[in-house]
């Protein structure tokens, strides 16, 4: 089983050690280098350490999680985050639109399973784009962007340039205006939760649209016309309220 060497950073001592605990308890694998209270601390413990994992609470005294980035050479980044917060809707959306791995507090056996299997520490860290966009989304409410993760590449999308998404098996393939075709390696339900923050509607089993893109609605043959002239099917039982999304 690979090692993983870890640093835990909360301002809160409890969390610490709670969050401690759980992975001494059930994670051989993670051996914790190091508690920090503070991202100066924590600047100090990965330069010591050089772990493969930190562990990062985001409201903190002083700096906040998303600055301790900013402390380090972005050519010479060599670990993995997981974000440690407090639950609100807000930066919930954040992190999903940004692909960042995170756990809520309180930190669940369950949750932190999930969290490391979905780790590789088979590749060097050399992108840090999913955190700029983190830091950004969170800070900017009127230019939202997300992180599309292809097999080969990382793509930064501005979420209206998103015309609709089309289910093809295990993948999705995203139409976009400024990056042509995307095909991802999720499921279209993994974007369903678009719907909760802006103009996205889930017409049918295989489809979401950006509602902003839909040039024309044929409610006989239940048939959308998107802005770049493809077809988008409606199902029957959606088009209520569909036609109550793009009227009121």
């Amino acid at each position: 089983m690979q090692k993983i060497r870890a640093i835990i950073v909360d301002d809160e001592p409890n969390a610490r050690r709670a969050l401690r605990g759980l992975l001494e308890e059930n994670f051989s694998q993670v051996e914790i280098l190091s508690d920090c209270k503070n991202v100066p601390e924590a600047v100090k413990a990965i330069n010591k350490h050089k772990p493969d994992l930190v562990f990062l609470d985001i409201a903190m005294p002083g700096y906040s999680g998303f600055e301790l980035l900013d402390f380090f050479d972005e050519q010479h980044i060599g670990f993995r985050i997981i974000f440690v917060t407090a639950y609100s809707e807000h930066s919930l959306r954040a992190f999903e639109t940004s692909a960042v791995d995170y756990i809520l507090k309180p930190v669940r056996l369950e949750h932190m399973t999930r969290a490391l299997k979905k780790l590789s520490f088979e590749e060097p860290v050399n992108d840090n784009t999913q955190y700029k966009v983190l830091k950004e989304n969170f800070s900017n409410q009127a230019d939202k962007k997300i992180v599309l993760q292809t097999a080969e590449t990382i793509f930064v999308v501005r979420m209206e340039d998103i015309i609709y998404m089309q289910a093809e098996g295990s993948y999705t393939r995203i139409y976009t205006t400024s990056h042509g075709v995307l095909t991802i390696t999720k499921k279209l339900i993994d974007f369903e939760y678009l719907e909760n923050i802006g103009p996205f509607f889930r017409t049918h089993r295989s489809y979401i649209v950006n509602l902003n893109h839909i040039k024309k609605v044929d409610k006989k043959d239940f048939i959308l016309i998107m802005n770049n002239d493809a077809e988008v099917y409606l199902a029957q039982d959606k088009k209520n309220q569909l036609l109550e999304k793009i009227i009121k």
